[in-house]
């Protein structure tokens, strides 16, 4: 009798042990899971489905799990490039990424199967490669394509070979300094390689915007080329310069060698951010010196413009960036204090408002959401907090603080 009644009490202990175990095992899966998400995983939920033939449940259960696990690439692919790029390029994702699972599925398990008549149906929980997927696309020049493509402005100064100074077209004549300004040879490399990868290219050419004089130099600011890059309506500026000198050359021989260099940023217009910085190096061997150092720059330029479209879309694709809100005519911090709150509290999406001015009169707030500029302009004007929007830009929002209404 004894020792059967501590049969209940020992069971007890076991289950309780159990559920233990379980916790703790599910509390590693969490951090797991967490922790593959930062290293470039992403775990993806998708069903597939395959018809039976000729009885064989094998054979169509092993068809409708290739067809989850490519659902689930689909899936990630869905994240990271815009419907309409899907759309336009889904031939080329098929055959370059859609047929290739195995190597974007690290592991899966299947959660739930089951058959019905003529057809077989297989639910996975994937583990993805999201890292290599942004390798793939990125080699396609479709990553970008999340954020849409942005507009992009080149302003690269070049002094090429038999040049004493260098040249640049925001000078805005046809000569400096007695030199004839040509067209850049490094510029016009990196215009065909960002457009071959579905970039939008701002023709300098085409605009009357009069560049102020302060503007007018070869080494240009951060802040100048984002001001000519909002005049001409870019979203990205690429600015820089590059230089070609002459290497050395064997003796007797005709044929010289040519070095080129060129050091870039890419910076977003609207707030300055910068999404990029490279250099490129090119060597060229040439009978004529024009050619030689010509040939050099356009392979300095590609060479640097491959990495600049790597950062740059590596920047674009991860969706909306973190809002500026400037606001002007607010000159009591217990209003800036009530807006803050507002902006936290009713606006759909915003998780943290951070302060980073207040002088003059005019506030500089920055609003870490999930939400587009225009998407949270929306929603204060919706919202009534007296905030007149003035100026709203892909991560920039200008507002002015309504004048409350004299009392009689």
């Amino acid at each position: 009798m004894q020792h059967g009644s501590e049969r209940p009490a020992s069971l007890l202990l076991k289950r309780a042990s159990l559920v233990l175990i379980l916790a703790i095992l599910a509390s590693f899966s969490i951090t797991y899971a967490s922790f593959a998400d930062d290293a470039g995983e992403r775990t993806v939920e998708s069903t597939g489905i395959a018809s039976v033939s000729g009885g064989n449940l094998a054979l169509a259960r092993d068809s409708a799990i290739a067809d989850a696990l490519r659902k689930a690439v689909e899936q990630a692919v869905g994240t990271l490039v815009a419907s309409e790029t899907l759309v336009e390029n889904y031939q080329p994702l098929r055959d370059n990424v859609y047929t290739k699972t195995a190597g974007y599925i690290r592991s899966y398990t299947v959660i739930r199967e089951g058959q019905s008549p003529g057809l077989y149906q297989a639910t996975v929980s994937a583990v993805v490669a999201i890292g290599n997927i942004k390798d793939d696309l990125g080699a396609m020049g479709l990553l970008h394509a999340k954020a849409e493509r942005p507009r992009v402005l080149f302003m690269i100064a070049e002094k090429s070979i038999g040049r004493r100074y260098y040249a640049f077209w925001w000078w805005g004549r046809s000569e400096f300094k007695g030199e004839a300004i040509d067209m850049s040879s490094a510029e016009a490399s990196l215009k065909e390689r960002f457009l071959e990868k579905g970039f939008n290219v701002v023709d300098s050419s085409a605009g009357t915007v009069v560049i102020q004089d302060a503007f007018r130099v070869e080494d240009l600011s951060r802040e100048g080329a984002a001001r000519v890059g909002r005049d001409l309506n870019a979203e990205v500026v690429v600015f820089g310069k590059a230089l070609a000198t002459e290497g050395p050359r064997m003796s007797g021989s005709a044929v010289g060698s040519y070095i080129a260099d060129i050091t870039a940023q890419a910076v977003r217009v609207d707030d300055g951010v910068v999404l990029g910085s490279a250099k490129g190096h090119g060597v060229s061997r040439h009978i004529s010196e024009v050619t030689g150092g010509t040939e050099a720059l356009s392979k300095a330029a590609i060479d640097l413009s491959d990495k600049l479209i790597t950062q740059i879309a590596a920047k674009w694709s991860l969706g909306p960036q973190p809002v500026t809100l400037k606001i002007d005519n607010i000159n009591d911090y217990k209003r800036l204090s009530d807006i803050k709150n507002a902006l936290k509290g009713r606006v759909r999406g915003v998780s943290g408002v951070y302060q980073r001015k207040f002088e003059g009169g005019s506030a500089t707030l920055e609003l870490d959401s999930r939400l587009t500029a225009q998407n949270i302009a929306d929603e204060i004007s919706r919202l009534g907090l007296k905030l007149k929007v003035t100026r709203t830009t892909a991560n920039t929002i200008e507002a002015a603080l309504e004048d409350e209404p004299q009392r009689p």
